[in-house]
């Protein structure tokens, strides 16, 4: 046996007895966003929805949404609703900078990561994906 073929048949062992790479299919979908206008009042009707399916704590996202928007809201287990008219078209562009930055790996650009505490502002994104960290300021 020539040492290439040594390689190469050590090679064929390696593969073969690799664990086998999940390969999935779905791709990280948001349910559309449902914003209705109630006098001075906006109201996200689907928001406890969209935070299942971003896997993030409502608190977190309604934090980001008031600080980025400059409204004031309150959470009421199922709609967030906010003081003050906004555009849908604000808030489907500042729940996609949320995805964007809290929720997409910016190494492998998967959607599947979470937080880890660090401190009460400071949270680190790890990716359960590649494992890949980065800091994440709310």
């Amino acid at each position: 046996m020539h040492m290439s073929e040594d390689y190469e048949a050590l090679l064929n062992n390696v593969y073969e007895n690799m664990p086998k790479r999940e390969q999935r299919a779905e791709r990280f979908e948001l349910p559309s966003i449902v914003v209705l206008l109630q006098g001075n009042k906006t109201i996200v009707k689907n928001f406890k929805e969209l935070c299942e399916a971003m896997r993030r704590d409502p608190s977190v996202v309604s934090k980001y949404l008031s600080k980025e928007l400059a409204a004031p809201s309150n959470f009421d287990g199922k709609q967030l609703i906010f003081n003050g008219k906004i555009s849908e078209a604000l808030i489907k562009s500042k729940v996609h900078d949320f995805v964007e930055k809290f929720i997409k790996c910016k190494i492998c650009g998967r959607y599947d990561t979470h937080f880890e505490a660090i401190d009460r502002n400071i949270r680190i994104l790890k990716c359960e994906a590649c494992g890949a960290t980065s800091p994440a300021r709310l």
